[in-house]
């Protein structure tokens, strides 16, 4: 079973690198094209600030080869070129991390927190929780603080690669791939202290026998503090599986976790190996993609799980296809004043270069009808973007979407740098 936690949980977010709809009168623009001489391959979605600045992380390239954290800021005048500015970089050793695995989050401050695939701990460079904080006076540098990294103690998780979770308290929640007691990850929480420090906690170890394992997407929390996500395997099927980890009523006692949905079972019409963030809408219903599975040869489904006593009740809102674009890496982005949902998926469209499309699916006018996917753009790889594998990003504002391909981009970088880009639906 650990085998498989490293050679398929982990190709979803390595193997990136490697690697019908309807039409929409969406405007789509690359907004940036990165190149070998600088820094390439951004991983994960974007966040934007109060002042639409973009952030995200690149896996290649920076100063000393080991990623960077940039920022893309929006031009001075419509039209202009946005400036694309390397905010930090990684090193290949210490504290500070080295390989940014994660999408970052942004706190009231314009601080940003991420994780790193490797670094840390001298002994088993495990992966580093880290802080990025704004310079007091613009254009001075950024300043990284590690958070805490991870180590190998057969407690301990390793490999973090998904988004944080910041609550109320100021504290932090994530998920490692690996580690723990069973070796199928845990999630964890960071508790800030005085000084800035940080102290960390096992919440929970996944792993034994049909529990969820390898838990690969950023945790969402309720209103209670209990927090929801995926594990690309494990569940009864070990196909993966939708968890609850609930906190305890009386602190220091254990948190309980609880299978909401095990994916795989029957024909697997309802999707195999869960991936990315989970959408909670105004009812508690979650709404999430699935890396493979449905009826159309295994290529991935978007579903709806109703909250319910014990098993959560699942409905496939859409079944993937070369068409609309097949094996959905990100999870799902919402528009709360239509309930309409965004994602990507990273192969397949009606272009040959079959490099993911970009796509919308709209709710049913009526209840119990059938959702709506339009392509919002094909990926067509060089001079364009290819494979996007990082969650799409809605400015609440404007409603405009951006977001980050792994490949594709100019000519000169041999289409393997990744863009940025934006579009308008």
């Amino acid at each position: 079973m650990y085998r498989r936690v490293a050679t398929l949980c982990m190709i979803l977010f390595l193997g990136m690198l490697a690697l019908g709809g309807r039409a929409s009168a969406a405007t789509y623009t690359t907004l940036y094209s990165f190149t070998l001489a600088d820094t390439f391959w951004p991983q994960g979605g974007l966040v934007e600030d109060s002042a639409g600045n973009l952030y995200g992380t690149t896996i290649g390239g920076g100063t000393y080869g080991y990623g960077s954290v940039f920022q893309l800021s929006p031009p001075a005048v419509t039209g202009g070129a946005w400036t694309k500015k390397i905010i930090y970089t990684f090193l290949s050793y210490g504290a500070g991390g080295g390989v940014p695995s994660s999408e970052l989050i942004v706190d009231s401050a314009g601080a940003l927190y991420g994780t790193t695939w490797s670094g840390g701990d001298a002994t088993c460079a495990c992966g580093v929780v880290y802080k990025l904080t704004p310079p007091a006076t613009q254009g001075a540098a950024w300043t990284e603080q590690p958070l805490y990294g991870f180590v190998s103690n057969g407690a301990d998780g390793r490999l973090p690669s998904a988004a944080l979770t910041l609550d109320s308290a100021g504290n932090i929640y994530g998920v490692t791939q690996q580690g723990g007691t069973y070796n199928g990850g845990v999630a964890f929480k960071l508790t800030p202290k005085t000084g800035g420090t940080y102290a960390e906690s096992v919440l929970y170890s996944f792993g034994a026998n049909s529990d969820a394992s390898a838990p690969n997407g950023p945790l969402a929390i309720d209103s209670t503090g209990a927090l929801y996500g995926v594990a690309c395997l494990g569940g009864t099927f070990n196909l993966g599986a939708t968890y609850k980890l609930t906190p305890p009523t009386i602190a220091g006692q254990p948190w309980t976790e609880a299978i909401l949905f095990s994916f795989g079972g029957g024909t697997m019409t309802g999707g195999t190996t869960p991936v990315g963030n989970l959408v909670f809408d105004s009812a508690g219903n979650l709404y999430g993609v699935t890396n493979g599975g449905g009826n159309r040869n295994g290529n991935g489904v978007a579903y709806q799980l109703t909250p319910a006593t014990g098993t959560w009740k699942q409905t496939v809102l859409f079944t993937f296809s070369n068409g609309s674009g097949v094996s959905p890496a990100a999870g799902l982005t919402w528009n709360p004043s239509t309930g309409s949902l965004y994602g990507t998926t990273t192969s397949g469209n009606p272009l040959k270069s079959a490099s993911g499309t970009a796509f919308q699916l709209t709710p049913p006018a009526v209840a119990g009808g059938k959702w709506t996917e339009v392509n919002l753009h094909n990926f067509a790889f060089f001079g364009d973007g290819g494979v996007p594998s990082g969650r799409i990003t809605r400015d609440a504002s404007t409603g405009t979407l951006y977001g980050t391909t792994v490949n594709g981009g100019l000519f000169g970088c041999d289409g393997y740098c990744g863009v940025i880009y934006q579009i308008q639906p």
